[in-house]
């Protein structure tokens, strides 16, 4: 039954990505995005079928398990801008270190008055960072893995729909801003968008988001004191 569960869930997964990246070269539409609406569809399918996630996830934490080597693909455009990027390393961390305690202490905020759970907190520190290392994270921080992933393909997804229409809208134009923006807060779907708009744009947006994947690894002991004082 394992066997049957590995091979249906990468199979459905790997066709129904390969659809939608049809359709996406067709129209270019970012809710039709094939990381987008493969997710989508999956979650929707599950609950139809009332198939558990753990179940499904026997095969698709083989797909997961080439998420850290596909990153290796952003290096491409970085190399292709590598000087520029050279440049302006030092305005990529401090730009990195405002975006992870900005959201870090948004998400506290919102907690507190909402009255959140810690451990949905603990679980929810990574989710603007990779999957691979949103799930290294949560088990530094005792969170639930499933909620760290769910918050980092939110964050994604969110980031990817709405990041270009709202920096056109507050009127950011340069490529290094933009590009910065959509890595460290929509990590690789971010990314993904920054690339349509150019190298140096997908460029920054690439080397932002392992940058941000370590700061946030460092800052993981001070976060979760934070977390243990303040919502207590």
């Amino acid at each position: 039954m394992n066997n049957l569960y590995v091979v249906l869930s990468i199979f459905i997964t790997i066709a129904i990505y390969f659809i939608f990246l049809k359709i996406y070269n067709i129209k270019k539409n970012i809710l039709l995005h094939p990381n987008i609406a493969t997710t989508i569809i999956l979650i929707i399918l599950l609950y139809i079928t009332k198939i558990p996630y753990e179940s499904y996830n026997i095969g698709g934490k083989y797909i997961t398990s080439f998420l850290g080597l596909c990153i290796v693909v952003l290096a491409i455009p970085m190399y292709q801008t590598l000087q520029l990027l050279k440049e302006n390393f030092k305005l990529i961390v401090l730009t990195s270190l405002v975006s992870i305690y900005t959201s870090f202490f948004s998400m506290i905020i919102f907690a507190k008055i909402l009255s959140v759970p810690k451990f949905l907190v603990y679980s929810l520190i990574p989710k603007s960072i990779t999957s691979a290392m949103a799930i290294e994270a949560s088990r530094f921080t005792n969170g639930n893995e499933s909620i760290a992933i769910l918050g980092v393909m939110v964050s994604g997804i969110l980031g990817a729909i709405i990041g270009r229409f709202i920096l056109d809208l507050i009127r950011i134009r340069n490529p290094i801003a933009r590009g910065c923006a959509f890595g460290m807060s929509a990590h690789v779907l971010g990314t993904t968008q920054a690339l349509e708009e150019g190298a140096i744009t997908g460029s920054f947006s690439a080397i932002s988001i392992p940058v941000t994947g370590v700061l946030t690894i460092i800052n993981l002991p001070l976060f979760t004191k934070l977390i243990g004082y303040i919502l207590k």
